[in-house]
């Protein structure tokens, strides 16, 4: 099941969803034939409600908006508490999408007169598309039981249409769930989205079915704000309050705030003072017209609470974990701390990220988060996978995933999904101003979950699980920590680039060693007290951590698929969506991470740095029902080729600063040694029945010591590994002929590097120590803010043109990507010799 929509009845649905207190059993009243309820309560209308609408199928869209809310609102089916408002004209001043849906019902105290969406305020949106006697605007088909989503051009640009509406409401507020009402012409379908998917109901008739359709408006107008979805746990702060002036207050300048640039300090500042940028972010969080909320967090029994009012950072998509990350005040503490909102994936070998955190912290791993309190939400789950299940009850075994037994929570972590990439980078792909939205898009799947290049989970690959269920099952989460940290693409050089790339790293390593065994010193101390400011890396978005499996046990899937952010996961793990995560993986990630925000954020010799990103980064190869690694990326690390620039395939990329380009020629020679020996032990493994064939065996070269010599490093670091045209020729007949070329003395000596986090650290510090480094970072962002996409990011299938109605430009243009804080300060004795005080 490729798409996320279930379809319902519509008076099932309604039993479902708009309860009334005096109704009989749900299953008493499922099995009866009445047209609508069995309930006496409620009123019974006449069709003549409904006659201006007769002629509905040949109305303009404006035409048929206008008459369908002069008639409910002046029909008395709704109750005092809702009200219809028609939002098709200017959109609001706050929404940089610059979207406006035709109507919507808010309670009747907040509803606008001017025209716009309100989208903070809107409980019910409604969409309307001419009916014109055919089916050419339903995103819908009914025509197929075991389909529900249209794939016709023009109907799935009308999903699409839906989906960013829905989409930027749960933006706008805090919501478990939202009801939509889609008015084509004399037919209409009610919509549920959650974080899993959408309930769709048949359409339907309204004129002819006046009776049930003016029931369901009746009863949901009767709805509280949690029946309709609104999160109880986030409480609406409205202006002309104290909390409100509060905020305000918060967001003021104060001379005490503390400057966070690098430089030497003459003591240290107490703790209670804030970093100048923290204050920055939260008073531009506070935006005039964008909702503002207290939030709550249960932890230990104890209720904490959180100002919060627009979210730093988002992820795009509805179906999926809806990350929003928040610069909070914590009104326990009086302090600024980081506040994420996340609907985690809900089974039962998946640990809560602050969980994850805390064994990290009580282990002293560096540049992580610290925990102050985490907790899931009233035990908020999605729904649309329990419906999905109530239509499809006869269900097999499956992989019961979800029901393994847990693993020993001693055991060491090392990631499932790479950290490197959800933390460094942003969790949602590169998205462009301008692109049509994708063939993922427009069928609902999260850009941050599935395993694709733009979220889009392939067709014709069933997800298994303990139910079979297609849907994933998500929990409402929220998580505080204590460090409040900068975007990535904040950083000022490239040598601070590394340094904090470096950082990460040594927290992945100590992740992965200090549950289990003791780290290592790796580095000399300073014997300088000289104080300094300064920007270190942090490691964040652990959620996707995995425990390792001890030795012997068979590793036990946890989820129904694989996620993970495309653009930085290793070449392997593209190509072979089955393949266990190895630390070789994880490292490869950091080099992309590496050269992403590079190339993106310093000056170089590439020109066109959009499509040098759509070609390494965003590319794909689609093949079987499956998306594998782009050509781009599997060239340079896989075959060994140059990293050479779009359209030029002569010239190589180069950035002014030296040493970034030793580096990342080094880090790539590595991985790419890898490569060459891995394929060739496998294939070694495949031809065991005929040892004569053999190649003699390969030496084996153990990772790097702490105690290696540094002078290999700075070798490697000038003259890295080159490859003969001789050479060249040789591994192409090989590959020809199914047979992988035998790796070189070279590579075979690189490849353990590949995987060894002291060789990426110790590179890392002596590059730094380097000469060479200049004034290497951009203004701004050397990818233009009107950037449009030379190609998809999705197969060739692609959604009909986009909608008259507005000019969709999307929230994150690749130009203007908002990425996760993940750049912490911090004040301590100056680097050492190799860069830092410890490993």
């Amino acid at each position: 099941m490729a798409h996320k929509a279930t379809r319902h009845e519509p008076r099932e649905f309604m039993l479902h969803f708009f309860p009334l207190p005096s109704d009989p059993p749900l299953a008493d009243n499922l099995a009866t034939d009445a047209p609508s309820t069995t309930n006496p309560d409620v009123p019974q209308w006449d069709r003549s409600v409904l006659e201006e609408l007769r002629d509905a199928e040949d109305l303009l869209e404006v035409e048929l908006s206008e008459r369908f809310i002069d008639v409910i609102e002046g029909s008395g089916v709704l109750s005092a508490r809702l009200k219809m408002a028609e939002s098709q004209h200017p959109p609001d001043t706050t929404d940089e999408t610059k979207q406006k849906i035709d109507a919507a019902f808010l309670r009747s105290q907040r509803a606008p007169d001017d025209g716009r969406p309100h989208w903070a305020d809107q409980m019910v949106a409604v969409e309307f598309k001419r009916g014109a006697n055919d089916t050419d605007r339903d995103p819908f088909d009914d025509r197929d039981d075991s389909k529900v989503d249209a794939s016709a051009e023009g109907r799935k640009a009308v999903r699409g249409q839906l989906i960013d509406y829905a989409e930027n409401i749960f933006r706008y507020q805090h919501r478990t769930a939202l009801f939509m009402l889609v008015i084509i012409g004399r037919r209409c379908r009610f919509l549920r989205w959650d974080r899993s998917g959408t309930l769709v109901t048949r359409s339907m008739d309204y004129y002819e079915n006046h009776q049930l359709f003016l029931e369901m408006l009746w009863r949901m107008s009767n709805l509280t704000d949690e029946q309709l979805g609104c999160d109880p746990s986030a409480t609406r702060i409205y202006p002309r309050t104290a909390e409100y002036h509060y905020m305000e207050k918060l967001s003021l300048p104060d001379v005490d705030d503390l400057d966070h640039t690098e430089r030497t300090l003459q003591e240290i500042p107490s703790s209670d003072r804030v970093f100048r940028y923290v204050r920055d972010m939260f008073c531009t969080s506070l935006e005039k017209e964008w909702p503002r909320y207290k939030l709550e967090v249960v932890h230990g029994g104890k209720k904490y609470h959180f100002l919060v009012g627009k979210p730093v950072f988002y992820a795009l998509g509805m179906a999926g974990r809806g990350t929003r990350g928040f610069v909070a005040w914590d009104c326990q503490r009086k302090r600024f701390v980081w506040l994420k909102d996340a609907w985690r994936v809900h089974y039962e070998l998946v640990d809560q990220e602050g969980a994850i955190l805390r064994e990290l912290n009580a282990k002293g791993v560096s540049y992580v988060p610290t925990v102050y309190c985490h907790g899931d939400v009233l035990n908020q789950t999605t729904q649309t996978p329990k419906y999905w299940e109530m239509k499809n009850s006869s269900l097999s075994g499956g992989d019961r995933a979800s029901q393994a037994p847990r693993q020993d929570s001693s055991r060491t972590l090392v990631f499932e999904l790479t950290a490197s990439s959800r933390t460094l980078a942003n969790s949602q792909p590169s998205v462009i101003k301008g692109r049509k939205r994708s063939l993922a898009e427009t069928n609902d799947e999260a850009n941050e979950n599935a395993f694709s290049p733009s979220g889009l989970y392939p067709e014709g690959r069933k997800r298994q699980h303990n139910d079979d269920c297609p849907l994933r099952r998500h929990m409402h989460y929220r998580l505080v920590v204590d460090e409040v940290a900068m975007p990535l693409k904040d950083f000022r050089s490239g040598s601070q680039l590394v340094s904090i790339i470096r950082d990460c790293v040594i927290a992945h390593d100590e992740a992965l060693k200090k549950a289990g065994v003791m780290h290592r010193d790796v580095a000399q101390r300073s014997d300088s007290t000289t104080l300094r400011m300064t920007w270190t890396g942090m490691l964040a978005d652990w959620e996707l951590s995995k425990l390792i499996v001890a030795e012997g046990e068979m590793p036990r899937a946890r989820q129904p698929e694989r996620t993970g952010t495309w653009q930085f996961m290793s070449a392997a793990t593209l190509n072979d969506h089955g393949k266990a995560i190895e630390v070789a993986d994880e490292l490869e990630s950091f080099v992309h991470v590496l050269l992403y925000y590079g190339v993106r954020y310093l000056r170089s010799n590439c020109k066109d740095v959009g499509a040098f990103i759509e070609d390494y980064f965003d590319s794909h190869h689609y093949t079987n029902g499956k998306y594998l690694c782009g050509k781009k990326k599997k060239e340079v690390v896989q075959m060994g080729q140059g990293l050479t620039l779009e359209g030029q395939d002569d010239v190589i990329l180069e950035f002014v600063s030296a040493p970034l380009n030793s580096l990342i020629e080094t880090l790539l020679v590595r991985v790419h040694a890898h490569y060459v020996v891995e394929a060739f032990k496998a294939y070694e493994t495949t031809q065991v029945q005929q040892p004569s064939a053999l190649a003699p065996a390969l030496p084996v070269h153990p990772p790097p010591s702490e105690e290696d010599d540094f002078e290999e490093e700075v070798r490697e670091i000038y003259v890295s590994p080159s490859v003969t045209p001789e050479e060249k020729v040789a591994e192409r007949n090989s590959k020809a002929k199914g047979k992988p070329a035998q790796p070189t003395s070279e590579q075979v000596s690189a490849a353990p590097k590949a995987s060894s986090h002291s060789a990426m650290c110790f590179l890392m510090a002596e590059v730094l120590r380097t000469r060479g480094w200049r004034k290497d970072r951009v203004a701004g962002d050397n990818v233009p803010a009107d950037y449009i996409a030379q190609r998809p990011r999705a197969p060739a299938e692609r959604p009909g043109k986009a909608s008259i109605k507005r000019v969709k430009t999307e929230a994150h243009t690749l130009g203007a990507l908002r990425d996760r804080a993940e750049v912490s300060m911090a004040i301590k004795p100056p680097p050492t010799k190799y860069g830092t005080d410890r490993l």
